[in-house]
């Protein structure tokens, strides 16, 4: 995987890929990944995941992708995201999403994204021999619903479940997915537990 230039300007740099270093990124793009998570390191305590992005619960030996985004004018990071791959027909997009103080949006338009989901488009190549993609959150599926309906370019595709009790015990998520939603029940903490052991 090689690093491109977004419409919006910013560089998108596959940091991770299959589980390790990308060896096909430029060295200056290397310094720029180091430079982000160390960037990372000092704001993360701004949200209330914080401890999800200690270098090591970032997990990126189960990222298929850890992308980070940077504006490379303002030599600063705009975000990072990683595709996880829960097992071997499954991968969860926007894990370890973090967008640096600087670009976060306003809120104002809930679904206003720096990118424009280019790095969502970008990663979804990548997972394209997986047999379900999965967007998960804990507090509720409304930005879901919104996303769905507000921006059918995208999202047209994508559907909700109900909460499942998603590979850990009592952790309840909602999912927005993308391809066949059978293989939602291997995730389900009694069958994922059964499938680890």
């Amino acid at each position: 995987m090689l690093s491109k230039y977004l419409k919006s300007g910013y560089k998108l740099i596959p940091y991770y890929y299959n589980c390790k270093l990308n060896l096909n990124i430029s060295e200056e793009d290397r310094v720029r990944c180091k430079k982000t998570l160390r960037q990372l390191q000092l704001d993360r305590h701004i949200d209330r995941l914080c401890d999800n992005y200690t270098v090591t619960k970032l997990k990126l030996d189960t990222m298929l992708l850890y992308n980070i985004v940077y504006d490379t004018i303002e030599d600063s990071p705009v975000f990072v995201s990683g595709t996880q791959i829960l097992n071997n027909d499954v991968v969860r997009v926007f894990t370890r999403y973090f967008a640096f103080p600087d670009y976060r949006t306003d809120g104002t338009n809930p679904l206003q994204k720096v990118d424009d989901f280019e790095e969502l488009k970008y990663s979804l190549k990548a997972a394209d021999d997986y047999k379900l993609v999965i967007w998960s959150r804990d507090k509720s599926s409304g930005f879901f619903s919104r996303l769905k309906s507000g921006r059918p370019d995208v999202f047209s595709d994508w559907n909700i479940s109900s909460p499942i009790e998603l590979m850990f015990k009592n952790n309840y998520q909602y999912i927005f997915y993308t391809g066949d939603s059978k293989y939602l029940h291997n995730l389900q903490y009694e069958f994922y537990l059964q499938e680890k052991n």
